[in-house]
């Protein structure tokens, strides 16, 4: 019984170790300066979540451009 709750025990502490925790990122789109979308962006990193930010640049056969803020 007692190896069984530390197994239990254990796979618990790992399940958290090994999950990612997302973030909220701001994606704001501009097209000649003037702000023109501004989409919630969530990933676990920066570089995740400017990789779908840069996705939205072109919409409709126009350019727009697109940071994380």
């Amino acid at each position: 019984m007692k190896k069984m709750i530390i197994a239990a025990g254990a796979l618990f502490v790992s399940s958290f170790a090994f999950t990612a925790c997302n973030k909220d990122y701001v994606c704001v789109c501009r097209l000649n300066g003037t702000e023109v979308s501004r989409k919630s962006v969530r990933d676990n990193n920066r570089n995740g979540a400017e990789d779908q930010c840069n996705k939205m640049q072109s919409s409709f056969g126009v350019t727009h451009e697109c940071r994380i803020e």
